[in-house]
């Protein structure tokens, strides 16, 4: 028996058809029925125009589309034997900014969608979670707006740097907001102090910390979810960034990557139309994001988890929430970093010169986003996009599995439903 289900409370919606036999799911098709269009209005823009306007692809990861479509711009300019020059400066702020908004969309998958879902679950009739998500989200987004000059929807990252020059002033306003933050995290999310939290080794020490994290380790623990929603044990890690390592993994094995071998299929979706496409590598299916990343660093905790319960829901909940404590100490030393009186920008080419194509990949909250330019003289010629929700939640026939559908294989259509949730979904990214 097939039967629909609509899933909400994500950033946009999805539909998820469940073929069951005795109750547990044999089979699953996913659809993002929504077409946007992103890439086709991109189409005869002159190439600045995607500083504006693929930030608006995404109300959540702004930041990410607009450093991957600044880094693709910057990959013509350098494939086209221009000089783009960043100072340590701009690279600094622009990955501040990325990183606070990976936060904010953490804590905001935690609190909205986690916290609440795992209630649900034991009938619990805890309220507050929400109102910890947003006040904690609303401080990463006002150091974020410090330096960006708005969140979401900024565009100040530009080829050659950025376009805010901020004063001693604002960076400290900025260390102010994010020692709040981290303040925050500490006494509500982990009961404990950052560093003795990213200090730990296995995962028995999360019951230490009287807090919100205990609980959801608990809870994931009563749920059997270190033994549910195994996938393919497989991740990779293409963006470039300091608070990660490109790399792609089997089991604990190790091996170099290349985003020249990334490749995109149709989704099989018989039931209804999708706007979405599949993502893979050397036409393979890996499961991207906070796991993957903090497996790519080889960190005791998460190889700890990883050797007791594989790539199960329950080390992909855990991955996200110690990302957030390894993502808030890597901001502070950026920010601790930043010379104010380095320059911002250093002025490339006149765009209307350049004829060539472009690359930008970027670590965003759910993992590695793509975007590729072909430029004429300026103009856009193509572009594509590839987010991370096509790696993770494609649709694909009985023969050969995504992620998430291998992942919700055999189980309830209660545990499916959470198991689909834990790779924090994002609909609007997936049909740009």
């Amino acid at each position: 028996m097939t039967t629909k289900q609509l899933v909400e409370q994500i950033e946009g919606e999805a539909s998820v058809y469940f073929d069951t036999d005795d109750e547990k799911v044999v089979f699953s098709t996913i659809a993002f029925p929504h077409f946007r269009g992103m890439e086709n209005i991109l189409k005869g823009k002159n190439a600045l125009d995607a500083l504006v306007i693929t930030p608006r692809v995404c109300g959540i990861c702004g930041h990410a589309h607009l450093m991957a479509c600044v880094r693709a711009i910057e990959d013509a300019y350098k494939n086209a034997g221009e000089s783009v020059v960043l100072s340590k400066k701009a690279e600094n702020i622009r990955e501040f900014t990325v990183v606070m908004e990976i936060i904010q969309n953490h804590l905001k998958w935690i609190y909205f969608v986690l916290l609440p879902e795992l209630y649900k679950r034991s009938d619990s009739k805890q309220t507050s979670y929400p109102l910890k998500g947003a006040f904690g989200a609303s401080l990463a987004t006002k150091a974020i707006a410090l330096l960006g000059g708005q969140w979401p929807h900024s565009s100040y990252m530009v080829p050659g740097g950025i376009t805010c020059d901020p004063t001693y002033i604002e960076i400290l306003q900025a260390q102010g907001f994010l020692e709040e933050l981290i303040a925050f995290f500490e006494k509500e999310s982990l009961g404990v102090a950052l560093d003795d939290f990213l200090a730990y080794e296995t995962c028995k020490e999360f019951a230490q910390g009287d807090a919100d994290i205990a609980k959801i380790e608990a809870y994931l623990l009563q749920l059997g979810m270190h033994e549910k929603g195994l996938a393919y044990d497989r991740f990779i890690v293409l963006g470039k960034h300091q608070f990660s390592r490109q790399s792609k993994i089997k089991q604990t094995r190790f091996f170099s990557v290349d985003s020249k071998y990334v490749s995109t299929v149709e989704s099989f979706s018989p039931n209804e139309k999708t706007f979405a496409r599949n993502a893979l590598y050397k036409d393979e299916y890996y499961e991207v994001g906070s796991l993957s990343r903090m497996m790519s660093l080889q960190i005791p905790l998460i190889k700890n988890i990883h050797r007791r319960y594989k790539d199960s829901a329950y080390s992909r909940v855990m991955a996200r929430v110690y990302e957030v404590a390894h993502l808030m100490k890597h901001v502070k030393e950026l920010l601790s970093e930043v010379r104010i009186d380095e320059n911002s920008f250093n002025k490339p080419a006149p765009i209307e010169t350049l004829t060539a194509s472009g690359v930008g990949i970027v670590e965003a909250p759910r993992g590695p986003l793509i975007h590729k330019i072909d430029i004429e003289k300026g103009m856009i010629k193509n572009y594509e996009i590839i987010t991370p929700t096509q790696w993770n939640i494609g649709s694909s026939n009985k023969n050969k599995l995504t992620p998430v559908q291998k992942t919700m294989q055999g189980h309830s259509k209660t545990d499916a439903l959470f198991i689909f949730r834990t790779f924090d979904v994002c609909s609007v990214c997936t049909t740009h």
